[in-house]
């Protein structure tokens, strides 16, 4: 069922911030349902392309000297605050720091440590409803709160074995934390209460069933190779693994492993069937051939000093992954990262119902943190960036019409 036009009119002012001079965009959207019952939305671009929006950084946190609060070194974690401040972890040193709308520091809470409010291995930050932050510390084994000015509020006993990856869970409806799980082709939901009382744990979908046995020598994603008694698994450089986003009402979108031809989102929740398929016919984006081979020539040289034999290159794919990362704005517009050939980077924009609404563009001189989504709210976005000697910024660009 289509989405109240007047509904998504307010969201395409909101994101354009002109008023509401902003153009529609010239591309057809098509919509019908699957024998399955699922609702499949097509939207196929015009013959050009172009930018509907254009990023504009406004305020930038970070600094390359210096031992600040505002000198970053590994960053885990970003959420945005009702005032218009954000909060980041800082993994390096294991502290949480929160900053104003003006950038400026406002307060620094936890470090390395097992007492309360300190954290072992703190991997992510959640936002609740209340505007505390959560902070999941796997080798501590718990969860922590925080009131981003007045610091540790409670934690609570939390068994993760995950330990050093950014954390991948979520809140959901205000009252439950979403975590999701695998081990070989066991894929699985661990639902908790807001004690971090596992209340559930449902099957995740998979194109693998949970009773094959996990053979790591056919995954499609990583050559794999024989050591003495052991063995390794190295990942394939672009593959199109998949992207996975779950939203706050507690419904995954998600991108199929391996599928690289154009942007194919489907949203479904755990246990349940696909509702939503949203697909893009966007024209694959070529690897350049000397990026490519460059990374190819990398490998063959870490196979050779192994003394093993050559791996099949052929494996490497010649075309971007179409989907490079999935977030939620405020407003319920899904963001899609999608390969810009070149520097900077692009995200399509969609309504809640999968129908393309625009495409936001930052320019070149960006280059995207991978491991933390940015945060959309109204005309502004906040993500990390790194400069090329990799050191991370937190930067809130302006929304503005292209052009």
């Amino acid at each position: 069922m289509s989405r109240n036009p007047v509904l998504l009119a307010a969201a395409w002012v909101t994101l354009a911030g002109c008023g509401d001079t902003a153009p529609q965009p010239d591309w057809t959207t098509v919509r019908d349902t699957l024998p399955s019952g699922t609702v499949r939305v097509t939207n196929v671009p015009s013959a050009d392309v172009s930018p509907t929006w254009t990023l504009v950084e406004e305020l930038r946190v970070g600094t390359v000297e210096g031992a600040g609060p505002d000198a970053f070194g590994r960053l885990k974690g970003l959420v945005v605050l009702d005032n218009g401040g954000f909060a980041v972890l800082e993994a390096q040193v294991q502290e949480l720091r929160v900053f104003g709308p003006d950038g400026a520091h406002v307060a620094t809470h936890g470090r390395k440590g097992e007492g309360p409010g300190e954290f072992a291995n703190a991997t992510g930050l959640m936002l609740d409803p209340e505007g505390r932050i959560w902070v999941p510390d796997t080798r501590n084994g718990r969860m922590s709160v925080f009131d981003p000015e007045d610091g540790f509020v409670e934690s609570f006993p939390f068994a993760d074995a995950n330990f050093n990856a950014t954390w991948n869970g979520a809140m959901v409806d205000g009252n439950r934390i979403y975590r999701p799980w695998r081990s070989g082709n066991r894929r699985r939901l661990h639902v908790y209460d807001l004690t971090m009382t596992r209340l559930d744990s449902l099957p995740l979908q998979s194109d693998v069933p949970e009773d094959e046995e996990w053979d790591p020598a056919s995954q499609p994603g990583a050559f794999y190779q024989e050591t003495g008694g052991g063995y390794m698994m190295y990942g394939i450089p672009f593959y199109p693994a998949e992207v996975r986003y779950i939203d706050p009402r507690g419904a995954f979108w998600s991108t199929r492993d391996g599928d690289p031809q154009y942007h194919r989102i489907k949203r479904w929740r755990p246990g349940g069937d696909t509702t939503l398929l949203v697909e893009t016919r966007r024209p694959p984006v070529a690897i350049p051939a000397v990026e490519r081979d460059s990374v190819i020539d990398m490998m063959r040289q870490m196979v050779s000093d192994m003394g093993v034999g050559e791996w099949d290159w052929s494996r490497v794919p010649t075309v971007s992954p179409a989907v490079e990362d999935i977030v939620e704005s405020a407003e319920g517009n899904l963001w899609v990262r999608t390969p810009s050939g070149g520097e900077g980077a692009l995200f399509d924009v969609y309504s809640g119902d999968g129908a393309y609404v625009g495409t936001a563009s930052l320019g070149p001189g960006f280059s995207l943190f991978d491991d933390v989504a940015p945060v959309v709210r109204g005309d502004r976005v906040w993500l990390i960036v790194t400069d090329e000697l990799d050191v991370p910024f937190v930067v809130r660009a302006r929304i503005a019409p292209a052009g």
